[in-house]
C-alpha cells in the first residue's frame, strides 16, 4: 500500500465516522459541516458565521465555485474551494 492510498483510506474512514451526507453540485457526498463564529474585518462589532464543508478533493468538481451545496434543508452557494494537498478540500459557503 502506498502512502497516497493509505491517506485516502484514512480520509474516507474519517469522513464516514465524523461527516454527514450532503449534496454538492447535485452529487451526494460525505462531508464535515461547520458553521463557526467568524469575526469580520470591516469594523468594530461586525461578526457572523462562516459555514464550511470539509470533504475529499476527489468528490469536488473541477471548478465548484458558484455551484450549490445542500446541508440538511439549507441551500448554500460555494464561494471558494481550498484544497489542502492531503486529499481533502475546504469549501467556503454562503447561504443562498
Amino acid at each position: 500500500m502506498t502512502f497516497a492510498t493509505a491517506l485516502d483510506t484514512c480520509n474516507t474512514v474519517t469522513l464516514q465516522a465524523l461527516g454527514q451526507a450532503v449534496t454538492v453540485a447535485g452529487q451526494s457526498v460525505q462531508a464535515v459541516f461547520d458553521n463557526g463564529f467568524a469575526l469580520g474585518s470591516v469594523g468594530i462589532g461586525m461578526a457572523g458565521t462562516q459555514p464550511t464543508l470539509r470533504l475529499r478533493t476527489a468528490d469536488v468538481a473541477a471548478d465548484p465555485v458558484g455551484q450549490t451545496a445542500v446541508v440538511g434543508a439549507v441551500n448554500y452557494l460555494i464561494a471558494a474551494h481550498e484544497p489542502d494537498g492531503t486529499g481533502l478540500s475546504l469549501l467556503m459557503l454562503e447561504r443562498a
